[in-house]
């Protein structure tokens, strides 16, 4: 007995609308084409493609940078909950949990924009309007003046609770940190219950979230290492992933190379970093010992990971997510493939604009970007 999240017939549907628009999602080739364009070409470019209705509307508006900047960030909201509204019941609930990470990290940059005065401008250009909460409604934030007001704004959020209780206080150092831990520690816990018992279907896509969470972890112990002499991490490991809160305990406390490269590889780690680094350099000879030696220098030297292997890293997952989406065709994971590929793409298209804009070299530019 199939347990569909959505029917065959609807599924044809949504994928048909998705089809349509993937249309418009941009190739490596073009990637390759627009790094070696002019900040006016870029503009003309994305002009003549699918962001055409958000160009011609803010056109009269703003120019360059900016124009770039709010027509991809109005696509990107537009795009989500055009996609989102099309699809059934438990698979549009589930869509939604999974995309509501980014109202997390929508909220704390906007609290940290507050806290340290800066410019709405600014924050906006980096938002991810993806979550649950609507374009609109960060916008209301930005225009606020303390934490308090935001978190007071805030309150039919799912993680008020949370926030509520960790700004009462006001600000204090190592505040955000500790909020932003306790916010991803209920989201992915929400998610993975709903996943395993709330949403019937939902399970498809729990090997997804166990990498994912694998890979959060080893970040942010990383994070833990460069930046704190905390001993017990445990606290601030998210359950769930096919490693455990104490493996990587045990990884944390490791100081000589050939116990942290078995620890890495008797985990899976090391494999993933190696395939990583091979996309990173495009060199196939790029073996597990390499990786060993990029992994170890920043580990000893309590550096957080180089940031291009880590977005390295994060293709290999949008591409993991992609296997799992042709695997379970009628469940929640192509709308996911689909609407995380678009995010990416955002992201691709400010990195090159930023680039141009500050005259930063092409090459330099391609290493952060997600294809």
């Amino acid at each position: 007995m199939h347990h569909y999240l959505v029917t065959p017939s609807s599924y044809r549907y949504i994928c048909t609308r998705i089809g349509l628009k993937k249309k418009s999602l941009i190739s490596p080739d073009q990637y390759n084409r627009l790094l070696n364009m002019e900040l006016s070409q870029i503009i003309r470019f994305i002009g003549e493609s699918g962001y055409h209705e958000e160009v011609h509307t803010l056109s009269s508006a703003y120019s360059d940078i900016e124009l770039i900047e709010h027509a991809l960030t109005e696509n990107l909201a537009k795009t989500y909950r055009s996609i989102l509204s099309i699809a059934p019941g438990a698979l549009q609930e589930l869509a939604e949990q999974y995309f509501s990470r980014w109202d997390i990290e929508n909220v704390m940059l906007i609290l940290r924009g507050c806290q340290f005065h800066i410019p709405g401008d600014r924050i906006r250009a980096v938002l991810i309007p993806a979550g649950v909460l609507s374009p609109s409604h960060l916008d209301h934030l930005l225009t606020l003046r303390s934490i308090h007001e935001i978190t007071d704004s805030l309150s039919s959020w799912i993680h008020y609770n949370i926030l509520s209780a960790r700004i009462t206080d006001g600000y204090r150092r190592g505040l955000f940190a500790s909020l932003e831990n306790e916010l991803y520690l209920a989201y992915y816990g929400n998610l993975l219950s709903d996943a395993r018992f709330g949403i019937r279907g939902g399970d498809v896509i729990l090997p997804h979230l166990r990498f994912e969470i694998d890979i959060l972890n080893i970040r942010n112990i990383f994070r833990l290492r460069a930046g704190s002499n905390v001993s017990d991490i445990t606290p601030f490991m998210v359950t769930g992933g096919y490693m455990t809160p104490e493996d990587f305990q045990r990884l944390y406390g490791v100081t000589d190379r050939e116990t942290f490269v078995n620890e890495l590889s008797r985990a899976g780690i090391l494999s993933i970093l190696t395939e990583a680094l091979k996309n990173l350099r495009c060199d196939e000879n790029v073996c597990e010992a390499d990786a060993a030696d990029v992994v170890w220098r920043r580990w000893a030297a309590h550096k957080t990971p180089l940031y291009t292997v880590m977005l390295s890293v994060n293709a290999m997952l949008l591409h993991h997510l992609d296997g799992l989406a042709r695997r379970h065709q009628f469940s929640v994971l192509p709308i996911i493939s689909y609407l995380e590929h678009k995010r990416y793409e955002i992201a691709n298209l400010r990195a090159i604009a930023r680039g141009k804009q500050f005259g930063v070299n092409p090459d330099f530019i391609r290493q952060h970007l997600v294809m």
